[in-house]
């Protein structure tokens, strides 16, 4: 009972972290909307006035609502990377490692941009948004493609596959990192799932 209980327990955890990620990853698209929808009338002419904060928030929801959820992923990422400075487990040291920041621009080439291309100037289209939006979130869960997360490349993170001795991962771990790793690096790390880790490398003198 009480081992079922504490892998939903690590299984919802893992979830909610997922779709944290997810959210983080989606920033940059906000911010995209934001750019491509905000309409605010300027005129310089001597009777101009200004329209009203209720007719300005009318035609202006969709890029006021992203500018909020832009704002709020930022947040949400801000959140995660204080958390991330906190717990590390033992030292492990790298025994082969693969570069997979490209991953980052696929994410953009994949997802990003060709959602950027909807119109979103009729209500339809917006509806057409946020149902791929949730159906692209759950199949990041599912799949856990949620680290090639252009939100974590403009954080400063790289992206590695490596092997780690002592761990028996079959395809390697992701392991995310702000530093420039390399074969040989020992590192501090904090799990994200279990092929998943964010990690410090530490240097030498404090081995």
């Amino acid at each position: 009972g009480g081992d079922m209980e504490d892998r939903r327990q690590r299984d919802e955890n893992n979830t909610a972290v997922k779709l944290r990620f997810y959210f983080m990853s989606l920033w940059l698209l906000f911010v995209l909307i934001f750019l491509l929808t905000v309409d605010i009338p300027i005129c310089f002419s001597k009777d101009a006035h200004f329209i009203g904060f209720g007719p300005l928030l009318k035609r202006n929801w969709l890029a006021f609502t992203s500018l909020f959820l832009a704002i709020l992923g930022w947040l949400v990422a801000s959140f995660e990377k204080h958390r991330w400075a906190g717990v590390h487990n033992p030292p492990h040291r790298i025994k082969a490692i693969k570069n997979e920041n490209y991953e980052y621009l696929t994410f953009l080439t994949t997802y990003i941009i060709p959602l950027v291309c909807i119109d979103l100037t009729e209500v339809r289209y917006v509806i057409v948004l946020v149902v791929l939006l949730v159906l692209i979130g759950f199949i990041f869960v599912k799949m856990d493609l949620y680290c090639g997360n252009p939100t974590l490349a403009l954080m400063g993170y790289k992206l590695y596959r490596v092997e780690i001795e002592g761990v028996n991962a079959p395809d390697g771990l992701i392991v995310i990192s702000t530093d420039r790793l390399s074969k040989g690096s020992f590192i501090k790390w904090v799990s994200i799932d279990k092929h998943v880790w964010i990690s410090k490398e530490i240097e030498n003198d404090t081995r």
